[in-house]
């Protein structure tokens, strides 16, 4: 499976960009999400995305999706939130 998906919201016909964190090592991941996030274990000893942002670090856990839009703005969903909210576009 391509770890980076190209997504089109719903009903929106504007396009995204979606990874999903997987445990990747940091030269697997995609410019824009090395320019954004550090790995790191969490308190209870589970590897941690953590995403930083504007308004404050996100956590973005293991399976769980960044998604980038036109604007350059990400924001972290879960695998259901992401899959009701957007379509993958064929490759």
């Amino acid at each position: 499976m391509k770890t980076t998906l190209r997504l089109r919201p719903r009903p929106s016909a504007a396009v995204h960009l979606a990874w999903q964190f997987l445990g990747q090592p940091l030269h697997e991941w995609p410019a824009w999400v090395q320019a954004t996030c550090t790995l790191r274990r969490g308190p209870d000893g589970k590897l941690e995305l953590r995403h930083e942002r504007r308004s404050g670090a996100q956590i973005v856990y293991l399976q769980e999706w960044l998604v980038k839009d036109l604007d350059g703005e990400v924001c972290c969903y879960s695998d259901s939130a992401m899959r009701r909210d957007f379509e993958p576009l064929q490759a």
